[in-house]
This record gives C-alpha cells, sequence and structure tokens, in this order.
C-alpha cells in the first residue's frame, strides 16, 4: 500500500491551473514595428487582438510540462510504501538464574535418567538446559556465586548463549565458600538498570551461607522493597547433611519475604517440575507490539522527472545542430 505523507502538497497542482489561466503576458520594452494593416492580418488568421504575436506552446509541451509538474508534486508529497504488519511478543518478565558453585556442589546425592549418580551442579545443568529452550521470547541472566558474587550472562534472549556458558561450568570456579546473601544483592543490582515490573530470582543453592558481606535475609528483605520475588531451591538430599547441612530454614525465609516459594530439589526428576511449578505460579506477561515497515519512495518520481527533462533537452539539443547545419 501506498500512501502520502505530506498529501496537502497537491493543492499546488490547483495552483498551476489557476496561474494558467491568469492573464499573464509579457510586455516588451523594445521598439516595435507598427504596420497599419495588422488588424487585417489578424483578421485572416483569426487571431485574438490581444494574443496575437504571443508564442503558443504546443499541445506536446503542454502534456510534458504537466508531467514533469505532477512528479515534482508527488515527490514533494513523499509518498511511502507501507509494508505488510510485523507481530512481536514481548516479554514482560525478566527472570535471573543464580547457580551456587560453591564445593559442597560437588556432593553426588543426584540421579539422572539413567540411574547414575552424579552431583549436584550437573543436576542444575541437565534441568537449566531444558528450561531455557522453554523461555523463548523472554529475557534471562544467570547469576553464578561461590567465595563471590558474579554476573556470568546479563539480561539477553540468545538462549544458545546462555546454554554454552552453562556448559562450562565448574564447582568451585567461583570459590569454596557460599556467598548467598552476596548473590541476591547483585541480583537487585541488575534488575535496577532494567524497566520491566515483573522481576522473578530463582536461586539454587543448598542454603549454607558461609562467606556474604551482606546477610542472606538483609539481602531478601532489600529485595521485598525492590518488588523482586525470590523463588529457593535446595538442591541435594536433606539426610546428607555432610560438612556443611543445607540451611533449608534460611532459604524458606529468603522465599517468604519476597513473596516467592521454597522448593526442595530431591533428584533430578523433582528439580525438572518445580521450574514447571514456578511457571504456573507467575505466568509471564506478554504484550504484543505491531510493526508497519515504511519505505520512502520519493526518490522515484523525481529521477523519473530529470530523466525525462534530459531526454527533452537532449532532444531540443540535436534537433537545433540540425538546423545550424
Amino acid at each position: 500500500m501506498i500512501e502520502f505523507s505530506y498529501p496537502w502538497v497537491f493543492v499546488l497542482l490547483l495552483l498551476a491551473v489557476l496561474i494558467n489561466k491568469l492573464p499573464l503576458y509579457y510586455i516588451s520594452k523594445r521598439s516595435a514595428l507598427r504596420i497599419s494593416f495588422k488588424e487585417d492580418i489578424d483578421a485572416v488568421n483569426g487571431a485574438n487582438n490581444k494574443l496575437s504575436g504571443i508564442s503558443r506552446a504546443s499541445l506536446f509541451q503542454k502534456i510534458f510540462s504537466w508531467i514533469i509538474l505532477l512528479l515534482v508534486v508527488a515527490a514533494l508529497a513523499k509518498p511511502l510504501y507501507i509494508g505488510e504488519p510485523l507481530h512481536q511478543e514481548i516479554s514482560q518478565r525478566e527472570v535471573l538464574i543464580s547457580v551456587d558453585l560453591s564445593g559442597s556442589m560437588a556432593t553426588k546425592d543426584f540421579k539422572d535418567q539413567n540411574g547414575t549418580d552424579i552431583n549436584r551442579l550437573d543436576a542444575v545443568k541437565m534441568v537449566l538446559g531444558d528450561f531455557f529452550k522453554q523461555r523463548e521470547g523472554e529475557k534471562l541472566g544467570l547469576i553464578l556465586f561461590g567465595s563471590a558474587a558474579f554476573v556470568q550472562a546479563p539480561f539477553t534472549q540468545d538462549l544458545n548463549a546462555l546454554e554454552h556458558l552453562l556448559s562450562e561450568l565448574n564447582v568451585g570456579m567461583a570459590g569454596p565458600q557460599t556467598a548467598l546473601g552476596d548473590s541476591i544483592g547483585l541480583a537487585i543490582k541488575m534488575f535496577q538498570d532494567s524497566n520491566v515490573t515483573d522481576r522473578m530470582l530463582i536461586v539454587m543453592s543448598d542454603g549454607d551461607d558461609t562467606g556474604s558481606k551482606v546477610p542472606p535475609l538483609t539481602a531478601a528483605k532489600l529485595a521485598a522493597k525492590h518488588d523482586v520475588s525470590i523463588f529457593t531451591i535446595a538442591m541435594g538430599d536433606p539426610k546428607n547433611a555432610g560438612e556443611h547441612p543445607i540451611d533449608t530454614e534460611t532459604l524458606k525465609e529468603i522465599a517468604k519475604t519476597t513473596g516467592g516459594k521454597f522448593y526442595y530439589a530431591w533428584d533430578a526428576e523433582e528439580l525438572s517440575d518445580i521450574y514447571t511449578q514456578i511457571d504456573k505460579l507467575k505466568p509471564k506477561d506478554v504484550k504484543e507490539i505491531s510493526h508497519r515497515p515504511k519505505f520512502d519512495l520519493f526518490r522515484y518520481p523525481l529521477m523519473l522527472a530529470l530523466f525525462f527533462l534530459f531526454m527533452y533537452g537532449s532532444f531540443l539539443f540535436i534537433q537545433s545542430r540540425k538546423e545550424q547545419v
């Protein structure tokens, strides 16, 4: 579909018609030869007394002039080609996933689909890979924490890049301790730089904070003030106390303070089901935007007008050369 940005410009065509109808004659100041029988010549030729002696344009020249005028006015009106509407869905939710890489995540108390014992981090990798594939159109971010917390991936819709980064994670690469509170504080900072109102943080940890500068519950209260909902997932078998027992009470309190929910991941299947439950609790809000691409066409009538003028000028030049010969 073609539209004009300034359709009122076509009023210039009416103005050209009015000017053409006005009695505007050129009066020469040079002396003219006066003949007594001019009226007789005009009578024989049927010429009007007022218009005789004025050079009149041919029919071709009139049509050519109007074509040029129409093309120039059409270019001034700025024609646009409006393409078919393009629809795009934009998620109004941003999801941050905070993964514990402390030494306790090396504990093998999970089983994969084949029944093989795997450590907690491998279980996280396996389930998060499937989770990422189901997040098409959403903005996801990844935080890692051990002795310190850092951003592994800012908010992005490039799910392939997230899966690649996830595959490279190893236990202890962020240090042996667990800076759970610091990871929540870092997440709050990331959400402050975003424009969405639906902010979700998923924390996957054993909950045994051993290295935070900011206590986890203090960080949770700050998250609640910034409308960040935290869903905590306790990793591992609760019977496996080990050197650092799973601190479920802290994880439960974090979720309660921020309006989120606490989950216990008993095995890989249980962990996978947790993400489905979270999605049901907080379904993503989608905003649909529509856009129709526009392409400027003003250059085409303008180029056509210049081409016609060039061809007509060339024709007059060739004709004048022939007359001289």
